[in-house]
């Protein structure tokens, strides 16, 4: 019951579960089964439209928010046959379609509007839908996975646009002229190392921002200024810290920790946020869900981080060497320790440490894009 309203949102479940599950790192009891992957990618396939893009079900109208949960759980699955399923020419016009100045489809029959943008360099989350930064972020992400982003339409303009969106805070709004808030601002960020424009924007008021919304008492992150504290934001608050490190080359950091109080979150979301009967919580005396219980341990998982630019993004045959990845985690308990995150796409490190690397490239390119490429 407690599912019902995210029937559109199928995609999305997956996502949450396959994430969860990689990053907990259990025992070969706890994994993903090879026949629970092939059903997985079998019903996927069903919410892939034949125009482009992935469905909230089957059947359902397209939409780029459920396309990067649908894409995001193939890479978490981590199968060639998964990746197999994607079609990549149409997923490219589906994309363009939701850039700025698009035009109808051809497939609508009746020519009830003729929809055109007002946000240059954006993308709408669906046709004739709303534009903002979620759904800029999930096109470029897509594009990147895909090895689409060499379209220079789909780059065209959106730097630009996501500068105009950092606010007198420091941090970045959905739209020009709105509100700074965690999840856009790490979409935003995200986005803007993708294209590589990173320069589009102050980074040092998105820090003093970020750092900002740490909460004294409770350890954890709100997502906007004087707002309650929430466990998702363990991510779309930690992870801005993390990318920030990567935009300024490794100098984001005091001797390999993060700006920000790293056990002071883990304190809130081991103690804080685990339900009594499993899963997380975005608070104390509410319920858990798939949502909360994802984001917070990826949130977690990069609060048990530390930086290593150079290990992971630069020298391709280092990984965690001589390295003491156990000093960030609260107590030293290393039953508690996740695998490790990735700042950009939320799914596990490891999947985007293939170690082939292209000239235009500041990270690991990921194993969705080498099956891809052949």
């Amino acid at each position: 019951i407690q599912y019902q309203r995210l029937d559109a949102s199928q995609p999305w479940l997956f996502f949450w579960v396959t994430s969860t599950i990689n990053l907990l790192g259990l025992s070969s009891k706890y994994t993903i089964k090879t026949y629970q992957k092939k059903k997985i990618i079998a019903y996927l396939e069903l919410c892939q439209c034949k125009e482009g893009g992935f469905a909230g079900g089957p059947y359902m109208e397209a939409h780029i928010a459920s396309s990067y949960a649908a894409v995001c759980t193939l890479v978490n699955l981590n199968c060639e046959d998964a990746y197999k399923i994607i079609n990549r020419e149409s997923m490219l016009q589906f994309l363009l379609r939701l850039k700025h100045k698009m035009k109808e489809p051809p497939y609508l029959e009746r020519k009830c509007s003729l929809m055109k943008t007002t946000i240059p360099g954006s993308f709408q989350i669906h046709f004739n839908g709303e534009n903002d930064m979620r759904a800029t972020y999930c096109s470029l992400l897509i594009g990147d996975l895909l090895n689409l982003l060499a379209n220079t339409e789909l780059r065209e303009g959106v730097a630009e646009y996501i500068s105009h969106c950092q606010t007198y805070e420091g941090g970045i709004a959905c739209v020009p002229f709105g509100e700074a808030q965690a999840g856009y601002t790490q979409c935003g960020l995200a986005s803007l190392i993708l294209l590589q424009s990173t320069q589009s924007i102050s980074l040092e008021r998105v820090l003093e921002w970020a750092v900002n919304c740490q909460l004294e008492d409770e350890g954890g992150f709100n997502g906007r200024i004087n707002k309650l504290v929430d466990s998702c934001y363990n991510f779309w608050q930690g992870a801005i810290f993390e990318l920030l490190d990567l935009a300024m080359k490794g100098t984001c950091n005091y001797k390999g920790k993060w700006l920000y109080n790293q056990e002071a979150v883990q304190g809130y979301t081991l103690l804080g946020c685990q339900n009594s009967t499993g899963g997380m919580i975005d608070k104390p005396e509410r319920r858990a869900d798939m949502y909360h219980s994802c984001y917070a341990l990826s949130g977690l998982s990069i609060a048990q981080s530390t930086s290593m630019y150079k290990e992971l993004y630069i020298d391709k045959n280092y990984f965690g060497k001589d390295r003491d990845e156990t000093k960030c985690l609260l107590g030293g308990y290393n039953p508690n320790k996740l695998h490790r995150v990735h700042p950009l796409y939320n799914v596990q490190h490891e999947l985007s440490l293939i170690h082939i690397s292209e000239p235009t490239r500041r990270y690991a390119i990921s194993y969705a894009v080498f099956c891809l490429k052949k």
